[in-house]
């Protein structure tokens, strides 16, 4: 059985949504209790703390148990950690930066028990033993950073920020200061498509769009204030491409709000293009925005 967020535990969810992504309050609750498999946030709120063996897609509700080991596994590199924060390297919601800054609560429960899980297989001898576990399983542009200043030759991590319930996959090119974000997958996983009652009604409420955006938003922000500038390419949103929406095939599964996202994306600057290999062989067809038109958003509609 897994534990529903107390009230306190979802209030502070939902701020930390709204404020991220720029999203309505009463918004980012409803994703919230989504993310719970209540059909709104009153429903969530008959539920807070209790128990359920009703499935829940949101995984990063931490134990104690699994907050005691991570916090007693961590606490004799802090000081290490904190000489070892890179301001060209880890933003502020990184994971190196959360545990350094004293916020080992604001990780998640997924993080902590695959590091722990890790450490009592592989158990780390030093410091950089230790960072490199962080860096792998940040959910930040941090992540993708520590690949690029180690020379990955082919940069593409999945980020699965749990608090958002984004599965974001991408490939990422540097050139100096730019990067072009080239996004293969991209999927929200918060609804409950798992009970037979409801079908896909995430992509139907009216802050989907804007709540999508958002994340995408979150992302290059990130990479701003560490100093990059760039575009990013979406080429499929959970499993309906860019392609499809162009050539006005419908969406899966009657997921019309897939079809509304790629056309906001295109009202707030996107531009359809394809990607061409050195040989000229195009590829990847997905629609491309400059970091400036996400970094320009309005307060989300409320």
């Amino acid at each position: 059985m897994k534990r529903l967020p107390t009230c306190a535990e979802a209030k502070a969810q939902a701020k930390y949504l709204s404020r991220s992504l720029n999203i309505n309050l009463s918004y980012a609750r409803d994703a919230v209790a989504l993310r719970y498999n209540c059909h709104n946030w009153s429903e969530l709120s008959t539920v807070f703390g209790q128990l359920s063996d009703k499935y829940m897609s949101c995984y990063g509700l931490a134990s104690h148990e699994e907050k005691r080991v991570f916090s007693q596994l961590l606490t004799p590199y802090i000081a290490e950690l904190q000489n070892a924060i890179h301001p060209d390297r880890h933003v502020p919601e990184s994971l190196i930066r959360k545990i350094a800054e004293g916020h080992i609560s604001r990780v998640s429960g997924k993080v902590m028990s695959a590091v722990i899980r890790e450490c009592e297989d592989f158990p780390p001898t030093t410091v950089k033993d230790i960072i490199e576990l962080l860096e792998f399983y940040d959910d930040t542009a941090s992540r993708v950073l520590a690949g690029h200043h180690r020379q990955i030759p082919t940069n593409n991590p999945w980020l699965e920020p749990w608090v958002f319930g984004v599965r974001f996959y991408a490939y990422y090119h540097f050139n100096g200061k730019q990067v072009t974000i080239l996004s293969r997958e991209w999927d929200l996983d918060i609804h409950d498509a798992y009970l037979p009652h409801a079908r896909d009604r995430v992509f139907s409420r009216p802050w989907f769009q804007d709540y999508m955006i958002g994340y995408l938003a979150y992302l290059v922000k990130q990479f701003i204030g560490l100093g990059y500038d760039g575009t990013v390419k979406i080429c499929c949103i959970n499993n309906y491409s860019a392609l499809d929406y162009y050539q006005k095939k419908a969406a899966p599964n009657g997921r019309v709000g897939l079809n509304h996202l790629y056309r906001e994306l295109l009202n707030r600057g996107g531009e359809g293009k394809w990607s061409f290999s050195q040989n000229g062989h195009k590829h990847d067809f997905g629609i491309e925005l400059p970091f400036a038109a996400l970094t320009s958003l309005k307060k989300g509609r409320k």
